[in-house]
């Protein structure tokens, strides 16, 4: 699974919503996510770090039920996959595109933000608050969905959502947001430094580099491919695991 394109499409909207003249050490969008951002990446949540800015949960104790309710989640993400096969219906209810890069192969998450903002209370499964799409040579395919919980949730909350004996959660954390004076290639490739996959991942290296600490950038998030061949590429956890490990400088 690639790198989650949130970060960026959120930087999209919010600078082209609000005007900021004054220069400042950080851009705007990385002081908006600071706003929001936890002090810590501690959680109740039993999980482990996976590479260098992913946070992912432990599998939890099954339970009476959770496999029938497990089964009810990816019924329902099939049949909103379905209803949403053909992108233009995803847009027209609302749903945007995170900042695709427009490479064949990329998964690109289409996200209703009042869907997404109102997961924070209650999970409607035919409204999720996301939509994946993979990138084909044969246009935008609907391959999964995605739901939500609050940064501070706990593993009680995240289990009433999906069960953690079956569905793998994850986090982004341990984030530096580049200063203005830092280079671009400082800031994005393989060699980059800060963002969202930068080789600095703890607060002191992040202090001194001159950079800006966001403990966690977002919420809980759970991903379902309801049409993949094996279990648990249904839950995305191993191709999620894969993916971190890669960078991993633990």
């Amino acid at each position: 699974m690639s790198f989650h394109r949130s970060v960026f499409w959120v930087v999209s909207l919010l600078l082209s919503t609000v005007s900021f003249a004054v220069a400042q050490e950080f851009p705007l969008w990385e002081k908006l996510l600071q706003r929001n951002s936890a002090t810590t990446d501690a959680t109740p949540v039993p999980s482990m770090k996976m590479g260098r800015h992913m946070q992912m949960s432990l599998k939890g104790t099954a339970q009476p039920g959770d496999a029938e309710r497990a089964a009810q989640i990816v019924a329902t993400a099939r049949r909103v996959i379905e209803h949403y096969a053909d992108v233009e219906t995803a847009l027209k209810d609302g749903y945007k595109p995170f900042f695709p890069s427009g490479k064949i192969g990329e998964e690109v998450h289409y996200t209703n933000y009042r869907y997404a903002q109102l997961e924070h209370q209650k999970v409607d499964y035919d409204r999720p608050g996301s939509i994946l799409y993979k990138r084909t040579a044969n246009g935008m395919q609907a391959v999964g969905v995605m739901y939500t919980a609050p940064q501070e949730a706990t593993a009680q909350q995240l289990d009433a959502v999906a069960p953690l004996n079956v569905a793998t959660w994850h986090r982004h954390v341990d984030f530096c947001g580049w200063p203005r004076s830092s280079s671009i290639a400082e800031r994005f490739g393989r060699d980059a430094q800060f963002g969202p996959q930068g080789a600095i991942h703890t607060e002191q290296a992040c202090k001194d580099a001159h950079g800006l600490w966001l403990p966690v950038v977002f919420g809980w998030m759970t991903h379902v491919y309801p049409n993949a061949v094996h279990f648990d590429g249904i839950w995305g956890g191993m191709d999620m695991a894969m993916e971190a490990a890669e960078g991993s400088a633990e």
